[in-house]
């Protein structure tokens, strides 16, 4: 099963978010594409500069089973302003194809009428609570369908081992989180 997955990064973005889902979904057996929207290399929202491996406009046609966007309100925004990663996005959800967004990228989804009808949970102020078309639910990460949805930097690896999961099953999540030393209960 060699499952495909691709991450667009631009400018602005939340490295953690990134760079963990890249580690897990790797460590996991994905193939994934890192895909720079923008002039590479990339500057992440703390300074972080990352070569992506393709570039989105090269890579976008491919077949994906997973689109997965990170957070960092500039990159979300160079994101949006992507007409070609819109379009992408409203293709996949038009087609009930996997989307998956934390932090800052839920308001994209949003903006695009993808969150209609589902629950869902984002980093807080960026979604509003009272919107009648989803229900924004206070959680660390959030399946509804194809849509999956994480807060922010601290529920990263949460949201990473949740999308191996729901491509690989949960032994696959098993062996994934195994050598990652978690703590089964959190400290005191």
């Amino acid at each position: 099963m060699n499952l495909r997955v691709v991450i667009p990064i631009a400018e602005g973005f939340e490295e953690m978010e990134a760079v963990t889902c890249v580690d897990i979904l790797r460590r996991a057996g994905f193939t994934v594409v890192v895909a720079g929207i923008g002039p590479a290399p990339v500057r992440a929202s703390r300074g972080l500069r990352v070569v992506p491996d393709a570039d989105w406009e090269a890579v976008r046609s491919e077949s994906w089973d997973l689109i997965v966007l990170p957070g960092g309100a500039a990159g979300v925004q160079a994101l949006s302003a992507s007409a070609s990663l819109r379009a992408f996005l409203l293709d996949r959800h038009q087609q009930c194809q996997r989307i998956a967004a934390i932090c800052a990228a839920p308001g994209l989804l949003a903006e695009l009428g993808i969150l209609e009808g589902r629950r869902v949970t984002a980093f807080p102020g960026v979604l509003d609570p009272q919107c009648p078309s989803y229900r924004l639910v206070d959680a660390p990460v959030v399946v509804d369908g194809p849509v999956i949805t994480s807060r922010g930097p601290g529920t990263a690896l949460d949201f990473a081992l949740t999308l191996v999961e729901l491509l690989a099953g949960t032994p696959r999540r098993r062996d994934t989180e195994a050598p990652l030393q978690r703590p089964l209960e959190s400290p005191r």
